[in-house]
């Protein structure tokens, strides 16, 4: 609180640049009361107190606990009380006039960094042992981005959204809210000084107010137009640091409710914040309504006059609850890549390994605050030192060791010479240009031609990233034909016309409109071409459980949904058949069998040390009943009746044998990832295709 008075007054940008490390601002002229825009910053216990229920919620939720479904709104929590701190702080200083930009990012870079520095070493050392080389560049990748504090655009391009089976095993995925912490300390310092200096007083609270319920819009917004990326977007996220802010700038010493009104005010925060984490099915587009609940309530809970003044406050002052939240941050930095670890290594989630999960959560975060957080929270250097040992020489490091580790292909001599062999054998079948064939559907790139050596290709590849995984068994056919293939893939699309993927947990209450427009260019394509053979390679048994509609107001069921697919297709192939080309369709392999790579590949992971050859043998099949899924065996044998010249192909015919299924070809793994096989095996199917059935693609020669 000042008791001295002050005058704000609106002055020119002139020279701004110059001042904003200065040591010291110069303080405003002295004449009008900014008694109000003062903060309280003194300790409060029942601020670590919820920093602890915002932590177990996390902590619960990544255990696969079933209390609270939706525990991540944990982190919505502690975003909230940074913005109230860090604002405090500011405004305190700023009202004392003591603020400078140089000892604000001093006094974060040492309250922050240096765990973080921990956690990117000793990740560091466990993945170069355990990680297999494409995973480990990966995760060299993720390690630069989070140096460079952009790690939440990062895992937004490189993850299907937040809490996917990709995520799983990223062991600093849980750095995008770090980063979105840091991009709010770059903006607030230099925000709150603005305003403060260059608004009268008058105009500052509605500037702030105004900025926030702004910043709520365009996150509801951006929860309708990306809904499945905003979870990382900091413009989806700086509302939820701007209602803390609010606590703050709205907050005056004259304020303060009664104990009953004080109590029934946060009990109700409360309720509404555990409302929120026991609700299932809210992630679709968050953050939105009920981010802004959680966030309103929080800022209720943090409110000086409210917050303090309630029952609630002595129960959030609870000893074990503080000791929580003052451990709040280690366990934030160390719970996740304990379990991406587990995950990686194909540990599950049982009753005792849950307990593991969490006492060497707990030891390693109170390790991590005893030596690291607490014996280095206070600067021990100047702005300029500061920046460059903690910042810039860390970024520099892994941004290296990034580069050196794509040029040597993740170091695979870190492991045996049995997984050299295997690395060897499927990087030398991997397309150059494969990858960069997804994603596109113009048929414009040379690179996406493969096959016989032609003029032009007499095969169309396409349909979603499960075609795109047949490159090598399409390429083996074609080339036995004489003929080339051009192979387009759009992932998770199906490409047939007049449809739309209607999918709420992504696309909230939207059409995939890049998938329609995706097979709309490759019927135009097959119309224009005139190719011999049209392939049309999906994992279509991933489409019957969604919403397949023709607009928006359509009604959803999955029999109208598979009634909508059968219908499609009928339409692809009239197409196909008037273009003059031949139709194929490409059913899928066997799906992937859970774990199956993890059970091949543990001991090389673990150096021998645990499993053993005879162990991984028994990984080199997977079990199968030989019967397909009735919906589309149904529908494919229906087809081949309507249509003469259909040529149905299903890879499972020599990948299957004896209720039986390979899942290692030659000694090297049929899958690369989450069910695409990989291009070795690719091949090798294509091989034993011909050699066995033939070459389908010579029956219209």
């Amino acid at each position: 609180m000042l008791n001295r008075p002050v005058e704000v007054t609106r002055k020119p940008l002139r020279g701004l640049l110059f001042k904003l490390f200065a040591d010291k601002l110069p303080a405003p002229a002295a004449t009008a009361t900014a008694v109000d825009r003062k903060p309280s910053i003194d300790y409060r216990a029942d601020i670590d107190g919820l920093r602890a229920i915002a932590v177990l919620l996390v902590l619960i939720f990544h255990g696969g606990l079933a209390f609270f479904p939706s525990g991540f709104i944990g982190v919505d929590i502690f975003f909230v009380i940074s913005g109230y701190l860090t604002t405090a702080i500011i405004m305190k200083s700023l009202n004392n006039g003591t603020f400078t930009f140089s000892g604000f990012y001093t006094r974060r870079i040492w309250r922050l960094q240096p765990a973080v520095i921990a956690l990117l070493v000793v990740t560091l050392i466990v993945t170069t042992l355990l990680y297999l080389p494409d995973d480990y560049v990966d995760f060299l990748k993720s390690e630069k981005y989070t140096s460079l504090i952009i790690s939440n655009q990062y895992f937004s391009k490189v993850t299907t959204g937040y809490a996917t089976p990709d995520a799983a095993s990223l062991p600093l995925l849980h750095t995008w809210s770090l980063a979105i912490e840091w991009q709010w300390y770059l903006a607030l310092p230099l925000g709150l000084w603005l305003l403060y200096r260059y608004l009268a007083k008058s105009l500052f609270k509605a500037a702030v107010l105004g900025l926030t319920l702004a910043a709520m819009a365009l996150a509801l917004y951006l929860s309708y137009t990306a809904p499945e990326k905003n979870y990382y977007f900091f413009t989806a996220r700086i509302f939820e640091l701007m209602i803390g802010s609010c606590a703050v700038i709205f907050s005056t010493d004259t304020f303060r409710l009664n104990r009953l009104s004080a109590t029934l005010v946060c009990a109700l925060s409360l309720a509404t914040i555990i409302y929120c984490a026991t609700l299932e099915d809210i992630l679709p587009g968050f953050p939105r309504y009920h981010a802004i609940a959680v966030c309103l309530a929080t800022a209720a809970l943090l409110f000086p006059g409210v917050g303090n003044a309630s029952i609630t406050s002595k129960l959030l002052a609870f000893k074990p609850l503080v000791f929580i939240g003052t451990l709040s941050y280690s366990l934030y930095l160390w719970h996740w890549p304990i379990l991406a670890v587990m995950s990686y290594m194909g540990i599950a989630l049982t009753p005792p390994m849950t307990i593991v999960y969490f006492v060497s959560t707990f030891v390693t975060a109170w390790l991590c605050y005893v030596l690291i957080e607490n014996r280095f929270r206070k600067a021990r250097l100047g702005f300029a030192k500061t920046l460059v040992v903690l910042m810039i020489v860390p970024a520099i490091g892994l941004s290296l060791l990034h580069a050196a580790s794509v040029r040597q292909e993740g170091w695979p001599n870190r492991f045996n010479q049995g997984y050299n062999d295997v690395f060897n054998g499927l990087k030398a079948s991997v397309p150059a240009t494969r990858e960069g064939c997804l994603g596109v559907s113009d048929g414009a790139d040379p690179g996406c031609i493969s096959g016989a050596a032609q003029a032009a290709p007499q095969i169309l590849l396409m349909g979603d990233s499960f075609s795109n995984h047949y490159w090598g068994f399409v390429e083996t056919l074609a080339k036995d034909a004489n003929l080339a293939v051009l192979t387009q893939g759009y992932p998770a699309c199906l490409a047939l016309p007049g449809i739309y993927l209607y999918d709420e947990s992504k696309y909230t209450n939207g059409l995939y409109q890049k998938c329609h427009n995706a097979a709309q260019r490759y019927y135009d394509m097959i119309a224009k071409r005139h190719f011999k053979y049209v392939i049309v390679g999906q994992f279509w048994e991933a489409y019957l459980d969604d919403d397949i509609v023709t607009k928006l107001d359509d009604p959803r069921s999955p029999e109208l949904s598979r009634q909508r697919l059968g219908t499609a297709i009928r339409k692809a192939l009239d197409i196909i058949v008037e273009s003059g080309a031949t139709p194929v369709l490409l059913e899928n392999t066997l799906p992937m069998p859970e774990g199956i790579n993890t059970c091949l590949l543990q001991q090389v992971k673990l150096r021998g040390l645990m499993g053993s050859v005879e162990q991984s043998n028994l990984c080199a099949t997977a079990p199968w009943s030989g019967a397909k899924e009735p919906v589309l065996e149904q529908l494919f044998n229906d087809l081949k009746a309507e249509y003469p010249d259909l040529i149905v192909i299903d890879p499972k015919i020599v990948q299957c044998k004896d209720a039986a299924c390979m899942t290692t070809v030659d000694g090297l793994p049929v899958y690369r990832d989450i069910g695409h096989v990989t291009d070795y095996a690719s091949y090798k199917f294509g091989e034993m295709y011909l050699k066995r059935f033939g070459n389908p693609l010579k029956v219209a020669q």
